[in-house]
């Protein structure tokens, strides 16, 4: 029995989703993004201009952690952030020409990537959403408990 036999499935899935987090940014490296910049880009353009809590919300990461990648996004001229207008101690966080250049080929190597892992284990990809699902589904019942409250 190899080491790995041995291993707890919370240890397999955070091996396997480090070496993933590596692997991408290895792939990435050439047009000098991370993975973690890649998915906040993305998420910037499929939910329009957000402030830092509304990303961080749709990435299931704290503010403080997004904070840092816009910061670096930022300097990059990848995001713009503008005051928003229904609250001028937020700022709005949007996408820019750059941004969208930069995204777009990003998605080209998620292409590949993609195929690959895809071509390696057809079976994986339902059983992640499956898996994800079943995890965020409390988190998605306290919420609404929350909200029947107020």
């Amino acid at each position: 029995m190899s080491d790995i036999d041995s291993w707890t499935t919370e240890r397999l899935l955070t091996t396997a989703a480090r070496l993933t987090e590596n692997a991408w940014n290895e792939r990435l490296l050439s047009l000098g993004i991370t993975h973690a910049a890649f998915i906040t880009l993305r998420a910037i353009e499929a939910h329009g201009p957000l402030s830092q809590v509304e990303l961080a919300e749709q990435l299931h990461v704290t503010a403080q952690t997004v904070g840092r990648t816009l910061a670096r996004l930022q300097q990059q001229g990848l995001v713009a952030r503008q005051s928003s207008e229904s609250d001028r101690r937020t700022s709005v966080v949007s996408l820019t020409d750059l941004g969208a250049l930069r995204l777009s080929e990003a998605e080209r190597h998620e292409r590949e990537f993609m195929l690959a892992l895809h071509r390696a284990s057809p079976q994986l990809r339902p059983l992640l959403q499956n898996l994800i699902n079943d995890l965020t589904a409390p988190r998605r019942g306290r919420a609404r408990g929350s909200d029947q409250q107020n």
